[in-house]
């Protein structure tokens, strides 16, 4: 039996089919458009090394993406961006956009907190921050102090990472510093025996990618999503030493 079908209605399937075709292959999740290999800036902090790091690459492992590393403090961060010479950065504060307004928010994966630490050895209150006479070490650069409107009288040296302020503070030659943590995820509440939470604006920390991959967003961003949801929270801040630290500080 002969079926005779309409030359108008085969036209319709036709373009039907290619209209199909074309989707697919512009769709930034068809097989062979994504990336096999990203490079990514990040740093050294405890925190990163045994969370957000994992995080971010497991994501990436589950689109088929091999991620490389390459270390780099905020100034790097920075100029390595402007050069075009990584494709993001594992985790950053969102202030940074504002040097960087074409930088990619891929997914907030945390929230940071400032903290000021001392050893047992000397007296520690939140005072210290607005005593001109007493210095204080921090990886937190002048740059990204002023941006998140961090203000400290007492003078600051800038050491060049978090692993060597953290290898100087158990090695005795170190008595005051600051360090930044995470509110879900953390591992240095514990480090001294001192520690008061410093009042600052918030800052949201986000995984982020290079403008030329803002197609890449809403997969990353949806598969960091289902990562972090395999993680349970950790135990968070002590809320009256943070209230007792802001009070302090604000009189």
């Amino acid at each position: 039996m002969n079926f005779w079908i309409p030359a108008r209605l085969c036209q319709s399937v036709l373009q039907f089919f290619v209209c199909c075709c074309l989707l697919l292959c512009t769709s930034p999740q068809a097989k062979g458009t994504l990336p096999r290999v990203l490079v990514f800036s990040y740093t050294n902090h405890p925190t990163t090394q045994q969370y957000y790091l994992p995080i971010i690459r497991q994501a990436y492992q589950n689109l088929g993406i091999e991620i490389q590393l390459v270390e780099a403090s905020p100034n790097r961060f920075i100029q390595l961006y402007q050069e075009g010479k990584i494709d993001g950065d594992i985790a950053r504060i969102d202030s940074l956009k504002q040097l960087l307004p074409q930088m990619q928010l891929v997914y907030q994966i945390d929230e940071m907190k400032i903290s000021y630490h001392c050893s047992a050895r000397v007296k520690c209150s939140p005072a210290d921050l607005t005593d001109p006479a007493l210095l204080i070490f921090t990886p937190v650069v002048k740059k990204v102090q002023d941006m998140i409107k961090l203000k400290i009288s007492a003078k600051t040296y800038e050491v060049n990472n978090w692993q060597q302020l953290l290898d100087m503070y158990q090695q005795q030659k170190v008595d005051r510093f600051m360090m930044v943590d995470g509110k879900r995820f953390h591992t240095t509440l514990q480090l001294s025996s001192q520690r008061f939470v410093i009042p600052h604006i918030s800052l949201p920390f986000y995984h982020m990618l290079h403008h030329q991959h803002q197609q890449l967003t809403p997969l990353v961003a949806a598969e960091i999503a289902k990562v972090l949801a395999t993680y349970p929270h950790l135990p968070a801040l002590n809320e009256r030493q943070n209230t007792e630290a802001t009070t302090a500080h604000n009189n």
